[in-house]
């Protein structure tokens, strides 16, 4: 992660009057990683990343939004889109963060890891489109499903939940969550 972002998340955290303590408590992620990732010592995951923004009250598209982009609609040129990555998965954040637009959209790549992700319960629901490559979504307790290209999801607010590609092909999807809380 480099040293803007950390420095923002820092900033953010301090703005919003946390402890790295109380951060980890309001986020479920352990206060070691977040001095760690605050440190430059260690680049979290999107999900922990997220876990993290969720509890300073801000959310992956706002947080590595520089500034509000030239665009306001109905078209977005791709040269203002910002990209975020941790190595298992890239998003490119399609439209801005703006009151006017009620759903992000999300172009996702997943790659193989070595190891699951853990399971999201999102505070929001997401729907997607397989482009290319094979996805396994796991529901928790129920059987998992591998989506190809022309397969599609939806899933609701709360529902546990885990993607993750089982192939050396990445998966490429678009996703959309609504309302814009992602």
């Amino acid at each position: 992660m480099d040293a803007d972002v950390r420095q923002r998340l820092q900033s953010l955290r301090d703005r919003c009057g946390f402890s790295i303590r109380q951060l980890a408590e309001r986020s479920g992620v352990t206060a070691g990683m977040i001095s760690c990732i605050e440190r430059g010592k260690s680049s979290p995951s999107l999900a922990t990343l997220q876990k993290i923004l969720i509890s300073l009250g801000t959310d992956l598209a706002s947080f590595f939004s520089e500034t509000e982009t030239k665009s306001e609609g109905p078209t977005y040129p791709r040269e203002e889109m910002r990209s975020v990555s941790d190595g298992e998965r890239s998003y490119t954040i399609v439209f801005p963060r703006s009151p006017n637009l009620h759903i992000e959209m999300f172009d996702e790549h997943n790659y193989r890891s070595r190891r699951r992700p853990p399971y999201e319960k999102l505070q929001c629901d997401v729907a997607g489109y397989v482009l290319s490559g094979q996805l396994v979504l796991d529901f928790k307790g129920k059987k998992k499903k591998t989506l190809r290209p022309g397969d599609a999801f939806y899933i609701p607010k709360g529902l546990e939940h885990r993607g993750y590609v089982e192939t050396d092909e990445p998966a490429r999807l678009i996703t959309v969550y609504h309302p814009a809380k992602y």
